[in-house]
């Protein structure tokens, strides 16, 4: 029997907060040999591992929650994880473009300013 496989056209999303979405990302492309990164995500529904403008690394994202979760995030806890994605939607980190900035559906910053 051939099971359906997933296609990197149909990323999980891995949190709706706020009007934003984060999906995770698969190492090499491959969610069928691979789980979900732990700390790469994307802002785009179309998004890929290696090539995507639109990833980042949750582990760059400096927000109080990351330095209270830090050994949780690094062992890839997906509450930690959201909690830092959530901090970091309310910080203005990641946000939806401003009206005709182009096709990115989320601005990413490190830092808050």
């Amino acid at each position: 029997m051939i099971t359906p496989s997933k296609t990197i056209n149909n990323l999980e999303t891995f949190l709706e907060y706020e009007g934003i979405r984060i999906y995770c990302t698969y190492q090499f492309d491959d969610p069928i040999g691979y789980p979900p990164s732990s700390h790469i995500f994307t802002t785009s529904p179309e998004g890929t591992y290696a090539s995507d403008p639109f990833r980042f690394d949750i582990r760059t994202l400096i927000v109080p929650a990351l330095s209270a979760y830090e050994d949780s995030v690094r062992a890839g806890d997906k509450n930690a994880i959201a909690a830092v994605l959530e901090q970091a939607i309310d910080r203005g980190m990641l946000t939806t473009p401003d009206a005709g900035s182009g096709s990115r559906p989320v601005q990413v910053h490190q830092q808050a300013w």
